[in-house]
């Protein structure tokens, strides 16, 4: 119940992103690179809080709901447009979101006592 109804305010979530963005793709790649820096400051948080409940709500649930690998995928398979180009551009910048957020946010939040 959790990662449904996590899901389903993700899922409505991406679909203001693509109403903010007209351009599908960036809309995509916003909802995947906002999806990717809450997971990892969430994964964090819940390795120091092991809150089960809000995990479940929150990362397989609203992340997931929130971002769009089929997407990426799908509009990857559109070589006229820079597929390819295109599935890169969310990989690397992804790493990088979290190369430098998951860091971040060790130092940030602190471990429970």
């Amino acid at each position: 119940m959790l990662v449904s109804a996590g899901g389903i305010a993700g899922t409505l979530s991406r679909f203001g992103l693509g109403e903010i963005f007209p351009n599908d793709r960036a809309g995509t790649l916003a909802a995947n690179l906002i999806g990717v820096a809450l997971a990892s400051i969430l994964l964090v948080v819940m390795e120091r809080r092991g809150i089960t409940e809000l995990r479940l709500l929150l990362l397989p649930g609203f992340c997931a709901g929130l971002t769009t690998f089929s997407a990426v995928t799908a509009q990857s398979l559109e070589p006229h447009n820079g597929g390819i180009a295109f599935l890169l551009q969310n990989i690397i910048y992804s790493l990088a979101i979290v190369i430098v957020v998951l860091p971040l946010a060790r130092k940030v939040v602190p471990v429970r006592s």
